[in-house]
């Protein structure tokens, strides 16, 4: 059973993923994430730059890169774990994945500004914490609001 949670807020490493989506962590080992399924304007900008760049499907998403859309624009963000997050119109969100408690898989990122739509593959062993301007949520097998 998947869990899904909406949320409201106020390149080097590129590669193509693999026709069926799967995340697959052996061709990108630093990843944190990939870009799938884009609509309209996707930009991003790596962590160590200066400048966005358009985004393309298949690209990884390294630890504290930030992905920006434009109007009437969408992008996917699946994480190795299975869990995916869609990213919303005119959102600005930043990657990050830590370590979580024994035997569970956590993913973290930070919502700007902007919309996402999150689920989690398997909540009873994974969790999801969205920080926001105004306060953080964590999901998984019990949702937290701080």
């Amino acid at each position: 059973m998947a869990l899904c949670l909406t949320l409201l807020a106020a390149g080097d490493a590129c590669r193509k993923s693999p026709p069926s989506g799967v995340f697959d962590a052996a061709a990108t080992p630093t990843a944190r994430a990939i870009l799938l399924q884009l609509k309209g304007t996707v930009s991003l900008k790596r962590a160590a730059a200066d400048d966005w760049a358009p985004a393309s499907e298949g690209m990884a998403l390294l630890e504290n890169d930030t992905v920006q859309t434009g109007a009437r624009a969408q992008a996917l963000v699946r994480f190795p774990n299975g869990s995916t997050v869609l990213v919303g119109e005119e959102a600005l969100i930043g990657i990050a994945e830590t370590g979580g408690a024994p035997g569970r898989d956590r993913t973290d990122l930070t919502v700007k500004r902007g919309t996402v739509d999150a689920t989690l593959q398997t909540p009873a062993t994974q969790d999801l914490s969205v920080g926001t301007p105004a306060a953080t949520v964590r999901g998984g097998r019990e949702i937290v609001f701080q």
